[in-house]
C-alpha cells in the first residue's frame, strides 16, 4: 500500500553531495538583427523579460529512443484553432499494474479525470513553426519524478523560441522508485541526454529539420539539475541551467555559462549544498535564490497538491500510511506557506530563458540578466553573478548580489 505514497514526489537523489556549479552569461554576439527564430527581447536587464509566454504557439509529440520515451514541446504554427489540448495523467507515471489499480483506490465518487494534468495552450502534434530551426534545450527531470513532471516550464521555454526534450530517466524515474529499482548512475544521465541530441536532430515529422542541434542548452530539476550541470563538460553542450540541482559530476567544471536557481525553504535540496554547487562552478555563472520557494516549486505537482488532486494527498486521505519523510517532500514548496506556484514558474522561466539566450549567444543585450531584476518581483530573491573576465579587463572578476524584499511582506 506504501508504494502510492511514492508518486507524486520529485525529490533528491540522496547523494548530491559533490562539487558542483550554477551559473550564467553567455558569448557575446551581435543582435541587431534577429533571425526569425529569436525573438525580440520584450525588456532590459533589469526586467522580467520572460516571464510571460513568449511569441510562439507551442506544441508537444512524443520521441522513442530504444528503450524510454521523449516528450519535445516545440514552436508551433500560429494557428492552431481546434486542435487537441495537450492533456497527461498522473497515472502515466506509474507502473502499469498499479496504474491500471490506482482509479480504484480513489476516494468514493471521485472520477480518475481528477488524476488528469493540462498542459495549458500546449497542442498535440501541430505543425511546427516555420521560423526555424531553434536551439535545442534538453531537460531532465528529478528522482521520483517523470519526462511530464515539469511541462509547464517546457512550454514556457519552447513558447520563446526553443525546442525542449525531455526523457524518461528509467534508471530512477517513479516507476524504478515504486518498483525497488533505482540505478544511481550520473553518467547514464548524461548519456541519455546526449542520446536525445542525436534522436530530436534526425526526427521526421513535426520536427524535421526543427532543432539546430550546433545550438545545445540543458535544464534540469533535482537529480536532473546535478545532469544539466554535468553535462556542461560535454562538447555538445553550451549553457546549463539548474533548478534545485542536486550537486555536479565530480569533474573540474568547465569555462561554459552556468545558472542554478535556488529554492530558499528546500527540504530535499537545501539551499548551502546549492551554493557548495555554485561555488564549484567556473565563470560565468549565476545563482538566483528564491524566497518561499521550495523543492517542487519548480514542477507540475504544486497545483495538483493546491487543488487536492495530488496522489500522495489522496493516499493520505484514505487512510494509506504515508511516511512523514514522503509526505513532507511530496508537498516541498506546495502548502499555502509556499510562494505562489505561478508566480514561481514566472521566476524560473524569466531567468532561465535569459540565461539560455545570452549562454547560446543569440542574444547580447542582457535582458533579463540585470543586476537589478531580482526587484522585478513580488518575492525577496537574492541573485548573484560571477561573470569572469569582463571584456577589455583581462583578469577582472564582477561579483553582483541583489536581494529585494517583497512589497507588503
Amino acid at each position: 500500500m506504501c508504494t502510492l505514497a511514492l508518486l507524486g514526489t520529485a525529490c533528491a537523489s540522496g547523494d548530491s553531495g559533490g562539487s558542483a556549479d550554477s551559473g550564467s552569461a553567455g558569448p557575446a554576439s551581435s543582435t541587431t538583427t534577429l533571425p526569425p527564430s529569436v525573438p525580440p527581447a520584450p525588456g532590459g536587464p533589469d526586467d522580467a523579460a520572460f516571464a510571460d509566454p513568449g511569441p510562439f504557439e507551442v506544441g508537444v509529440t512524443t520521441l522513442q529512443l530504444p528503450d524510454r520515451k521523449v516528450e519535445v514541446w516545440y514552436p508551433a504554427v500560429d494557428d492552431v484553432v481546434g486542435a487537441p489540448v495537450a492533456t497527461y495523467s498522473q497515472l502515466d507515471a506509474l507502473p502499469p499494474g498499479l496504474a491500471a489499480a490506482a482509479p480504484g483506490l480513489l476516494p468514493a465518487g471521485a472520477s480518475p479525470d481528477i488524476l488528469t494534468v493540462t498542459m495549458t495552450d500546449t497542442y498535440r502534434d501541430v505543425p511546427a513553426s516555420t521560423s526555424g530551426p531553434f536551439p535545442l534545450v534538453l531537460f531532465s527531470h528529478g528522482f521520483g519524478s517523470f519526462r511530464l513532471d515539469a511541462s509547464a516550464l517546457a512550454r514556457g521555454i519552447a513558447s520563446w523560441g526553443f525546442v525542449v526534450a525531455a526523457p524518461d530517466h528509467l534508471e530512477r524515474n517513479r516507476t524504478a522508485l515504486i518498483t525497488g529499482q533505482v540505478v544511481r548512475d550520473p553518467n547514464k544521465d548524461v548519456q541519455v541526454l546526449l542520446d536525445t541530441i542525436t534522436l530530436v536532430g534526425a526526427a521526421g515529422g513535426v520536427l524535421a529539420g526543427l532543432a539546430d542541434t550546433e545550438l545545445v542548452g540543458a535544464v534540469g530539476h533535482s537529480a536532473g539539475g546535478r545532469a544539466a550541470l554535468s553535462a556542461l563538460s560535454e562538447p555538445q553542450v553550451d549553457v546549463a541551467v539548474g533548478w534545485a540541482a542536486a550537486g555536479r559530476a565530480d569533474v573540474p567544471a568547465p569555462p561554459k555559462p552556468s545558472m542554478n536557481i535556488a529554492a530558499r525553504v528546500d527540504v530535499l535540496v537545501p539551499v548551502e549544498e546549492i551554493q557548495a554547487t555554485y561555488d564549484g562552478l567556473a565563470p560565468p555563472k549565476r545563482l538566483v535564490i528564491v524566497d518561499g520557494a521550495g523543492h517542487n516549486s519548480f514542477t507540475d505537482l504544486c497545483l495538483a497538491v493546491r487543488s487536492g488532486s495530488d496522489l500522495v494527498g489522496i493516499a493520505r486521505s484514505i487512510g494509506f500510511p504515508v511516511p512523514e519523510a514522503l509526505a513532507a517532500g511530496a508537498v516541498d514548496g506546495c502548502l499555502p506557506e509556499a510562494i505562489d506556484t505561478e508566480v514561481g514558474w514566472d521566476i524560473t522561466q524569466s531567468f532561465t530563458v535569459a540565461q539560455l539566450r545570452s549562454g547560446l549567444g543569440l542574444d547580447d543585450s542582457g535582458a533579463g540578466l540585470g543586476p537589478g531584476v531580482a526587484d522585478a518581483w513580488p518575492v525577496p530573491i537574492e541573485y548573484v553573478q560571477d561573470l569572469g573576465a569582463e571584456p577589455g579587463a583581462a583578469g577582472s572578476t564582477t561579483e553582483t548580489t541583489s536581494t529585494t524584499a517583497a512589497p507588503g511582506g
